[in-house]
């Protein structure tokens, strides 16, 4: 196991959920989609739509163009659907249903006890969903805060906001390769290269490693399994 004990330094590292962290075996897909349903009678459209590396309010905006809505209907019911949406969610997502990916809690925990880390996460999921997701297989006693869907319409925007929300709890300006992003869609690739973060894609998502491999993150894994190997891409 990779030890920290003599390296100097500083790292924030941001993690995605959905096929990163864990799988809901595709209730929360079909949950979205019936909760659409339940609204704007969306349902099939939200089945067939791609949901990865977007925010909750993105794909519900996107679903409901492709439907012919029209933006202020979508823009006054979104409240009230993604309620829905997360009330049923809460309800569906078990300990039983719920999935932490291959190596998850194995890296989790050795990242949790070297205090020069600072964990979070960086999700298209509105926070209340993420906690939802996390809960069950007993991930979120890892993450005191994060960027999530709740806070902009758009991936792109949220390194930003996490960047600000981890200065408030340490005091220190990360920055650069100190940021890692760790995530398993192009999206999340893409969303910090403004601020010139480090990138660590993992293929345990929908996206093949091959469309991955396009995006030239800085590493690029199969899967979070190598606790040593992925520790060593966050400090190196």
């Amino acid at each position: 196991m990779t030890t920290f004990n003599t390296r100097s330094y500083l790292r924030l590292v941001l993690f995605d959920i959905d096929g990163t962290l864990i799988s809901t075996n595709g209730i929360a897909k079909r949950t979205f989609a019936e909760a659409l349903a339940q609204v704007h009678g969306a349902a099939d459209a939200a089945l067939d739509h791609d949901f990865a590396g977007k925010t909750d309010q993105q794909i519900y905006h996107e679903i409901l163009q492709k439907t012919g809505v029209d933006a202020g209907t979508a823009a006054e019911k979104m409240h009230d659907t993604l309620t829905i949406f997360l009330d049923m969610l809460e309800v569906r997502l078990t300990a039983e249903n719920v999935t932490a990916l291959p190596g998850v809690h194995t890296l989790l925990s050795a990242l949790a006890e070297e205090s020069t880390v600072t964990l979070g996460l960086l999700t298209g999921n509105m926070i209340r969903g993420a906690r939802i997701k996390l809960v069950p297989p007993r991930l979120d006693k890892y993450f005191a805060f994060g960027a999530f869907g709740s806070d902009a319409l758009h991936r792109h925007e949220l390194p930003s906001i996490a960047l600000e929300r981890a200065y408030n709890r340490t005091g220190y300006v990360f920055k650069d390769k100190e940021i890692i992003i760790v995530g398993d869609t192009p999206n999340d690739i893409e969303c910090g290269r403004h601020l010139n973060v480090r990138t660590i894609a993992v293929a345990s998502g929908g996206a093949r490693r091959e469309v991955l491999a396009k995006h030239a993150p800085d590493f690029l894994f199969d899967s979070l399994e190598d606790t040593d190997t992925v520790i060593d891409a966050i400090v190196t």
